[in-house]
């Protein structure tokens, strides 16, 4: 074999080398990341299991038959450890939130106010939301009726809004606004009344005429949810027997991998089925 042809043998086996070796990087880069994503989604499961089990503790320190130990409903955060996450644990009392489709106007002003609408935003906004709510067709000055939303396929509800993410489809609200809405209002008391003890003190500015976030019931509240002073409790767990509450639950594993849990429970006050899921995320 002459020199030039040895010459071309030792070229095309190092070329083969190199794509063998280019291969085999290729593989074990791929295998590193398949391990890397099966760890990553098993650290998911387990902040997410955490949270879950976040939800059963909260809802078993709710039903408490020892009434020292039984939790508030007055929106403190409790800090729990369950295997290796950490808890933050809230229980909202929905019925101290503003009823979000039972509201007359000076209420809905009010409402929009307090997340921050002013001017022409706010008018489009509250006269939308009470178009959407009342039983009629007619549109107020600055709202919206049917004939508005139904190039988007829309129908407003003329009633009850069955969730507060039906503000999304209601003309002059955004995500960010119903996000900002959310910890104050409720779509689950409309007809049950609102209850000031457990209430959000943007709530009782909204729900008090003349209300804002300085009156005393607002600053007692905030007093209370800060653990300046102590909630008036309930004396007995059946006392939570048809009343919506709100579980939310944020987990956190010590590498940082996080998981959340809101879930909207209704106490039965039957020892065979405590408690109905009305809503969860």
């Amino acid at each position: 074999m002459s020199d030039s042809e040895d010459g071309y043998a030792l070229v095309a086996a190092v070329a083969s080398i190199a794509v063998l070796a280019a291969m085999a990087l290729t593989v074990l880069s791929a295998t590193r990341m398949g391990i890397d994503e099966v760890a990553a989604e098993h650290a998911q499961l387990q902040a997410s299991a955490a949270a879950d089990a976040g939800v059963v503790l909260a809802l078993s320190g709710l039903m408490a038959g020892d009434a020292t130990q039984r939790w508030s409903l007055d929106g403190r955060e409790h800090q729990l450890a369950f295997s290796d996450a950490r808890l933050r644990v809230r229980i909202e009392d929905e019925r101290g939130k503003v009823p979000i489709g039972a509201l007359d106007e000076p209420m809905a002003t009010r409402l929009l106010e307090e997340v921050g609408l002013d001017g022409d935003r706010l008018l489009i906004a509250r006269d939308s939301l009470l178009d959407w709510t009342d039983g009629d067709d007619e549109p107020r000055p600055f709202g919206a009726e049917s004939s508005y939303y139904k190039a988007a396929g829309i129908l407003p509800s003329n009633g009850f809004l069955s969730s507060i993410e039906e503000l999304g489809s209601i003309r002059g609200f955004d995500v960010a606004l119903v996000e900002r809405i959310r910890p104050i209002a409720t779509a689950y008391t409309a007809l049950a009344g609102f209850d000031p003890r457990f209430a959000h003190p943007q709530a009782i500015a909204v729900m008090e005429e003349g209300g804002h976030v300085g009156s005393p019931a607002a600053i007692d509240r905030a007093r209370e949810r800060s653990g300046q002073r102590t909630a008036l409790e309930f004396t007995d767990a059946t006392d939570l027997a048809g009343r919506p509450l709100t579980i939310i639950v944020e987990a956190q594993l010590p590498d940082g991998v996080r998981a959340r849990r809101r879930v909207v429970v209704e106490v039965t006050g039957r020892s065979d089925r405590p408690y109905l899921v009305r809503a969860s995320d």
